[in-house]
């Protein structure tokens, strides 16, 4: 559903900043079907981009039976049909028998285990939404009808269907709204000009029905297939519906979480026939970009980016301020490579080394530039996409 998120508009800030998520320090809260879960064994954190929680509290919360043998570090969760275990230090897990590929391996601390939280939730049916503005996860179990299940799916499909189809007035029929899309439905058409996707949906699960008001969870690729550039991506969508009557609608849809599915092989293959002035033009931009960002040059970074017009944009700049005062980041840009180009468009695949004043960790961040060229042959950023961020070791 990348279209009509890209409708909202891109965030300057988003464009701006390669800001890791170790730059957040309010605790994890853990929510299922709604309620808060209270840890107080210890209190979750994240590891590998996986949120660990303390496995007995999450085991029983979730309705399982739990073991626990001390001699091989196993912890085990029953209910009448299912089984799970896992072992510290593993990153095996099984469920039924059968053996499972763990994101981040069990840990002992302080005398709690701690477990991968999504492995957990979605081993026993539940699905798992990461808000990363409030740093909580939200567990839903549910168990909606199968006629209102049944009809939300397939509005979502069917808006999936009109997406691919480029049937921008069909799309704005299966949305809620109290005002005219006559602007919304010439946007989207501008958009279908600009971009050519191929959207599906691999995986829809409804959430929560509670009266006229529902949600339910995508995990979706997205293939580019002309216009201009854009990544594919895997992403996962949080849709919120309303019935209207007697007709399940489509109210908002949120992004929880993207995937940028390109290899560094891929990203370090070169494009060809690239002019040697305009990679020596986009290699020297972003340079001075990464420069300016070490340097908290307000002006000098927004001054690289398409969508910067620094008479209007003062918000851009008391924003971008602001988060350099909050934070003291150093940026070494260690790799790029131009590896898709016209004569008016790159993308390009760069690697990139932050530390962090204050605690002299560092990190290693991959990421995407698209940029575009300017009538004065300049070449400036139009968007970016973070493919991964990893803290460095030693």
């Amino acid at each position: 559903m990348k279209k009509l998120l890209t409708l909202f508009g891109i965030s300057l800030l988003a464009l701006v900043l390669a800001v890791p998520a170790f730059a957040a320090d309010k605790p994890i809260e853990v929510y299922i079907n709604g309620s808060e879960v209270s840890f107080p064994a210890g209190s979750p954190y994240i590891k590998n981009n996986s949120v660990m929680v303390p496995f007995r509290v999450i085991f029983e919360e979730l309705g399982l039976e739990v073991l626990w043998d001390a001699n091989t570090g196993t912890v085990t969760g029953t209910s009448a049909d299912l089984s799970i275990s896992l072992k510290i230090g593993s990153t095996r897990a099984t469920v039924n028998g059968t053996v499972k590929k763990l994101t981040a391996a069990p840990v002992s601390t302080g005398g709690t285990t701690y477990i991968p939280l999504r492995f957990i939730a979605e081993a026993t049916g539940g699905t798992t939404v990461w808000a990363a503005d409030t740093r909580s996860v939200e567990i839903n179990t549910p168990e909606p009808s199968a006629s209102d299940e049944a009809e939300i799916a397939a509005v979502i499909a069917l808006a999936m269907q009109y997406c691919n189809e480029e049937r921008a007035i069909s799309f704005y029929s299966l949305m809620s709204s109290e005002s005219d899309n006559a602007d919304a439905v010439s946007n989207l058409n501008s958009f279908f000009q600009a971009y050519d996707f191929s959207d599906t949906i691999n995986t829809l699960k409804v959430l929560n029905i509670q009266g006229d008001e529902a949600t339910a969870y995508t995990l979706e690729t997205s293939i580019w297939k002309g216009g201009y550039y854009y990544p594919d991506e895997k992403n996962e969508y949080l849709y919120s519906l309303v019935r209207t009557d007697g007709k399940w609608k489509i109210s908002d849809v949120q992004l929880q979480k993207q995937t940028i599915l390109l290899t560094r092989e891929q990203g370090m293959t070169a494009a060809a026939n690239v002019p040697q002035g305009d990679a020596s033009n986009i290699k020297d931009q972003l340079s001075k970009y990464h420069e300016f960002l070490s340097t908290e040059n307000v002006e000098g970074t927004l001054s690289m980016l398409s969508v910067f017009n620094s008479d209007t944009d003062a918000d851009g700049k008391t924003a971008l301020q602001s988060l350099f005062n909050s934070l003291d980041l150093r940026y070494t840009l260690d790799n790029s490579n131009i590896y898709y180009f016209t004569s008016d468009e790159a993308a390009v695949y760069t690697e990139t080394t932050i530390k962090e004043a204050a605690s002299g960790n560092s990190y290693k961040q991959t990421k995407i530039y698209i940029m575009s060229k300017a009538d004065n042959g300049t070449w400036t950023i139009d968007n970016s996409f973070e493919i991964s961020t990893e803290e460095l070791k030693g």
